[in-house]
Protein backbone atom coordinates (compact mmCIF):
# COMPACT_ATOMS: atom_id res chain seq x y z
CA UNK A 1 0.00 0.00 0.00
CA UNK A 2 1.30 3.47 -0.89
CA UNK A 3 2.52 5.51 1.64
CA UNK A 4 1.47 8.69 0.44
CA UNK A 5 -1.43 10.77 1.93
CA UNK A 6 -4.27 8.81 0.24
CA UNK A 7 -3.22 5.85 1.98
CA UNK A 8 -4.38 4.70 5.73
CA UNK A 9 -2.01 3.66 8.05
CA UNK A 10 -2.82 0.50 10.33
CA UNK A 11 -3.00 1.77 13.88
CA UNK A 12 -2.92 5.32 12.86
CA UNK A 13 -4.94 8.20 11.71
CA UNK A 14 -5.59 8.96 7.94
CA UNK A 15 -3.64 11.49 6.70
CA UNK A 16 -6.60 13.76 5.00
CA UNK A 17 -8.65 13.37 8.32
CA UNK A 18 -5.75 14.59 10.70
CA UNK A 19 -5.41 17.11 8.44
CA UNK A 20 -8.62 18.46 8.45
CA UNK A 21 -9.29 18.42 12.14
CA UNK A 22 -6.37 19.91 12.36
CA UNK A 23 -7.09 23.00 10.09
CA UNK A 24 -10.83 23.13 11.78
CA UNK A 25 -8.64 23.27 15.36
CA UNK A 26 -6.49 26.03 13.34
CA UNK A 27 -8.99 27.94 12.82
CA UNK A 28 -9.99 28.31 15.83
CA UNK A 29 -6.85 29.15 17.29
CA UNK A 30 -7.04 31.88 14.68
CA UNK A 31 -10.57 33.42 16.31
CA UNK A 32 -8.66 33.06 20.16
CA UNK A 33 -5.62 34.58 18.70
CA UNK A 34 -6.87 37.90 16.90
CA UNK A 35 -6.10 40.09 19.04
CA UNK A 36 -2.72 38.55 20.21
CA UNK A 37 -1.69 38.70 15.87
CA UNK A 38 -2.71 42.41 15.74
CA UNK A 39 -0.71 43.65 18.72
CA UNK A 40 2.46 41.50 16.90
CA UNK A 41 1.73 43.53 13.81
CA UNK A 42 1.43 46.53 15.43
CA UNK A 43 5.17 45.94 17.02
CA UNK A 44 6.91 44.71 14.37
CA UNK A 45 5.84 47.32 12.08
CA UNK A 46 6.36 50.32 14.63
CA UNK A 47 8.93 49.14 17.34
CA UNK A 48 12.64 48.65 15.35
CA UNK A 49 13.63 45.73 17.53
CA UNK A 50 10.97 43.72 16.17
CA UNK A 51 11.09 44.63 12.32
CA UNK A 52 12.32 41.37 11.46
CA UNK A 53 9.11 39.98 13.10
CA UNK A 54 7.42 39.74 9.84
CA UNK A 55 10.08 37.26 7.75
CA UNK A 56 9.64 34.80 10.71
CA UNK A 57 6.49 33.12 10.04
CA UNK A 58 7.35 33.42 6.24
CA UNK A 59 10.52 31.80 6.91
CA UNK A 60 9.21 29.14 8.96
CA UNK A 61 6.21 28.39 6.37
CA UNK A 62 8.77 27.69 3.60
CA UNK A 63 10.82 25.67 5.74
CA UNK A 64 7.87 23.47 6.41
CA UNK A 65 7.44 23.63 2.17
CA UNK A 66 11.27 22.16 1.55
CA UNK A 67 9.76 19.07 3.73
CA UNK A 68 6.76 18.59 2.55
CA UNK A 69 7.39 15.56 0.27
CA UNK A 70 9.26 13.93 3.90
CA UNK A 71 6.51 15.03 5.75
CA UNK A 72 3.46 13.78 3.96
CA UNK A 73 4.94 10.11 3.74
CA UNK A 74 5.46 10.16 7.97
CA UNK A 75 3.13 8.05 9.89
CA UNK A 76 0.05 9.75 11.40
CA UNK A 77 -0.21 8.78 14.71
CA UNK A 78 -1.54 11.15 16.91
CA UNK A 79 -0.45 11.29 20.48
CA UNK A 80 -3.21 12.07 23.22
CA UNK A 81 -0.54 13.68 25.51
CA UNK A 82 0.21 17.10 22.94
CA UNK A 83 -3.56 17.97 25.12
CA UNK A 84 -1.49 18.61 27.79
CA UNK A 85 0.72 21.35 25.55
CA UNK A 86 -2.59 22.51 24.09
CA UNK A 87 -4.24 23.27 27.54
CA UNK A 88 -0.50 24.93 28.75
CA UNK A 89 -0.99 27.59 25.45
CA UNK A 90 -4.38 28.23 26.48
CA UNK A 91 -3.85 28.71 30.02
CA UNK A 92 -0.65 30.72 29.32
CA UNK A 93 -3.06 32.50 26.71
CA UNK A 94 -5.36 33.23 29.19
CA UNK A 95 -3.57 35.08 32.28
CA UNK A 96 -1.62 36.73 29.99
CA UNK A 97 -4.82 38.36 28.85
CA UNK A 98 -6.36 38.46 32.13
CA UNK A 99 -3.09 40.14 33.50
CA UNK A 100 -2.26 42.13 30.46
CA UNK A 101 1.08 40.62 29.80
CA UNK A 102 1.16 40.41 26.15
CA UNK A 103 4.85 38.86 26.01
CA UNK A 104 3.14 36.12 27.51
CA UNK A 105 0.29 36.05 25.27
CA UNK A 106 2.54 35.38 22.37
CA UNK A 107 4.81 32.73 23.65
CA UNK A 108 1.88 30.77 24.25
CA UNK A 109 1.38 30.02 20.62
CA UNK A 110 4.28 27.68 21.21
CA UNK A 111 3.00 24.93 23.18
CA UNK A 112 -0.22 25.19 21.94
CA UNK A 113 1.23 24.20 18.46
CA UNK A 114 3.56 21.68 19.59
CA UNK A 115 0.11 20.34 21.34
CA UNK A 116 -2.15 20.53 18.13
CA UNK A 117 1.18 18.49 16.00
CA UNK A 118 1.36 15.95 18.61
CA UNK A 119 -2.33 15.92 19.13
CA UNK A 120 -3.09 15.53 15.29
CA UNK A 121 -0.30 13.96 13.37
CA UNK A 122 2.20 12.16 16.06
CA UNK A 123 5.61 12.46 16.98
CA UNK A 124 7.45 11.43 13.71
CA UNK A 125 5.32 14.85 12.31
CA UNK A 126 6.22 16.93 14.99
CA UNK A 127 9.86 16.40 15.26
CA UNK A 128 10.34 17.26 11.68
CA UNK A 129 8.65 20.19 12.31
CA UNK A 130 10.35 21.53 15.76
CA UNK A 131 12.95 23.73 14.03
CA UNK A 132 9.88 25.62 12.04
CA UNK A 133 7.61 26.02 15.06
CA UNK A 134 10.76 26.41 17.03
CA UNK A 135 11.99 29.20 14.91
CA UNK A 136 8.64 31.52 15.40
CA UNK A 137 9.62 32.36 18.65
CA UNK A 138 12.03 34.72 16.91
CA UNK A 139 8.80 36.59 15.91
CA UNK A 140 7.45 37.09 19.51
CA UNK A 141 8.51 39.39 21.77
CA UNK A 142 9.68 40.20 25.34
CA UNK A 143 8.74 41.84 28.51
CA UNK A 144 10.11 46.06 28.46
CA UNK A 145 11.64 45.48 31.34
CA UNK A 146 13.66 42.66 29.42
CA UNK A 147 14.16 44.41 26.65
CA UNK A 148 14.99 47.63 28.32
CA UNK A 149 18.02 46.14 30.99
CA UNK A 150 19.46 44.60 27.56
CA UNK A 151 19.02 47.58 25.67
CA UNK A 152 21.02 49.50 28.68
CA UNK A 153 23.40 46.84 28.52
CA UNK A 154 24.29 46.72 24.88
CA UNK A 155 24.43 50.71 25.34
CA UNK A 156 26.87 50.58 27.58
CA UNK A 157 29.20 48.29 26.35
CA UNK A 158 28.96 49.89 23.16
CA UNK A 159 29.79 53.46 24.22
CA UNK A 160 32.63 52.54 26.37
CA UNK A 161 34.34 50.62 23.81
CA UNK A 162 33.55 53.30 21.36
CA UNK A 163 34.94 56.19 23.14
CA UNK A 164 37.90 54.15 23.58
CA UNK A 165 38.38 53.27 19.77
CA UNK A 166 37.85 56.79 18.45
CA UNK A 167 40.42 57.85 21.04
CA UNK A 168 42.98 55.05 19.52
CA UNK A 169 42.20 57.20 15.83
CA UNK A 170 42.77 60.56 17.48
CA UNK A 171 39.33 61.75 17.94
CA UNK A 172 38.77 64.42 21.10
CA UNK A 173 35.37 63.52 22.86
CA UNK A 174 34.75 62.93 26.91
CA UNK A 175 31.80 61.41 27.88
CA UNK A 176 29.16 61.79 30.58
CA UNK A 177 26.38 59.10 30.63
CA UNK A 178 25.28 58.66 27.38
CA UNK A 179 26.13 61.88 26.35
CA UNK A 180 29.69 62.30 23.79
CA UNK A 181 30.71 65.54 23.91
CA UNK A 182 33.57 66.46 20.63
CA UNK A 183 34.86 69.87 19.76
CA UNK A 184 31.79 69.89 17.03
CA UNK A 185 29.30 69.54 19.71
CA UNK A 186 27.09 66.77 21.24
CA UNK A 187 26.24 63.16 20.86
CA UNK A 188 23.68 61.95 22.52
CA UNK A 189 23.45 58.26 22.04
CA UNK A 190 20.03 56.90 22.15
CA UNK A 191 18.52 53.62 22.51
CA UNK A 192 18.45 52.71 18.85
CA UNK A 193 22.48 52.53 18.77
CA UNK A 194 22.46 50.46 21.51
CA UNK A 195 22.23 47.53 18.75
CA UNK A 196 19.56 45.69 20.11
CA UNK A 197 17.50 45.58 16.44
CA UNK A 198 21.01 43.88 14.87
CA UNK A 199 21.55 41.71 17.30
CA UNK A 200 18.19 39.98 17.27
CA UNK A 201 17.96 39.99 13.60
CA UNK A 202 21.84 38.24 13.15
CA UNK A 203 20.94 35.70 15.77
CA UNK A 204 17.67 34.80 14.10
CA UNK A 205 19.68 34.77 11.00
CA UNK A 206 22.30 32.86 12.81
CA UNK A 207 19.97 30.25 13.72
CA UNK A 208 18.78 29.70 10.38
CA UNK A 209 22.03 29.03 8.85
CA UNK A 210 22.66 26.92 11.50
CA UNK A 211 19.67 24.88 10.69
CA UNK A 212 21.05 24.25 7.27
CA UNK A 213 24.71 23.77 8.56
CA UNK A 214 26.56 20.42 7.45
CA UNK A 215 28.90 18.33 10.05
CA UNK A 216 28.75 17.78 13.66
CA UNK A 217 26.05 19.41 15.97
CA UNK A 218 28.95 21.53 17.63
CA UNK A 219 29.97 23.67 14.06
CA UNK A 220 25.69 24.35 14.31
CA UNK A 221 26.15 25.55 17.32
CA UNK A 222 29.08 27.86 16.76
CA UNK A 223 27.28 29.60 13.77
CA UNK A 224 24.40 30.40 15.59
CA UNK A 225 26.45 31.63 18.52
CA UNK A 226 29.12 33.31 16.20
CA UNK A 227 26.18 35.99 15.47
CA UNK A 228 26.17 37.49 19.06
CA UNK A 229 29.52 38.79 18.95
CA UNK A 230 29.56 39.79 15.54
CA UNK A 231 26.68 41.96 16.00
CA UNK A 232 28.13 43.38 18.64
CA UNK A 233 30.99 43.68 17.41
CA UNK A 234 29.40 45.84 13.91
CA UNK A 235 27.41 48.20 16.55
CA UNK A 236 31.08 49.04 18.27
CA UNK A 237 32.91 49.68 15.04
CA UNK A 238 29.53 51.75 13.96
CA UNK A 239 29.19 53.93 16.66
CA UNK A 240 33.31 54.53 17.03
CA UNK A 241 32.82 55.84 12.86
CA UNK A 242 30.08 57.77 13.79
CA UNK A 243 32.05 59.33 16.60
CA UNK A 244 35.27 59.66 14.76
CA UNK A 245 33.07 61.47 11.91
CA UNK A 246 31.51 63.88 14.29
CA UNK A 247 35.05 64.75 15.45
CA UNK A 248 36.26 65.16 12.38
CA UNK A 249 33.61 67.17 10.32
CA UNK A 250 30.14 67.29 12.65
CA UNK A 251 27.58 66.55 15.09
CA UNK A 252 25.13 67.03 12.30
CA UNK A 253 27.18 65.04 9.68
CA UNK A 254 27.45 62.50 11.54
CA UNK A 255 23.89 62.12 12.64
CA UNK A 256 22.48 62.50 9.28
CA UNK A 257 22.45 59.96 6.31
CA UNK A 258 25.70 58.84 6.97
CA UNK A 259 24.25 57.39 10.33
CA UNK A 260 21.80 55.89 8.43
CA UNK A 261 23.62 54.31 5.75
CA UNK A 262 26.37 53.07 8.38
CA UNK A 263 24.08 50.84 10.05
CA UNK A 264 22.92 49.17 6.75
CA UNK A 265 26.30 49.21 5.51
CA UNK A 266 27.17 47.56 8.40
CA UNK A 267 24.19 45.12 9.26
CA UNK A 268 25.56 44.11 5.65
CA UNK A 269 29.03 43.32 6.50
CA UNK A 270 27.89 41.55 9.72
CA UNK A 271 26.29 39.51 7.60
CA UNK A 272 29.05 38.63 5.44
CA UNK A 273 31.09 38.12 8.14
CA UNK A 274 28.39 35.26 9.50
CA UNK A 275 28.33 33.59 5.72
CA UNK A 276 31.94 33.36 6.27
CA UNK A 277 32.01 31.79 9.55
CA UNK A 278 29.47 29.17 8.13
CA UNK A 279 31.44 28.41 5.15
CA UNK A 280 34.52 28.20 7.53
CA UNK A 281 32.47 25.39 9.65
CA UNK A 282 31.49 23.60 6.78
CA UNK A 283 33.28 20.02 6.32
CA UNK A 284 35.63 19.79 3.34
CA UNK A 285 33.86 16.84 1.80
CA UNK A 286 30.66 19.34 2.51
CA UNK A 287 32.00 21.69 -0.09
CA UNK A 288 32.41 19.55 -2.92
Amino acid sequence: MSAGLAAPRAGGTHPVTAWAQALALFAAAVVMYHRTGAGLWETWTTNDNYSHGPLVPLTSAALVWLRWDKLRKLEVKPVGHGLWLVALGCLMQVFGTRADLFALQGWSLLPLLFGLSLTFFGRAVTHMLAFPLGYLGFMLTFPPVVMNSLSYALKELAVQASVAGAKLAGAHVTRSGMSLFLPTGELRVENPCSGLRSLLALVATGTLFAYFQSGGLWRRWAVMLAAVPIALAGNIARLTMLVIVADRTSVVAATGKFHDASGYVMYAVSLGLLLAMRRLLTPKEAKR
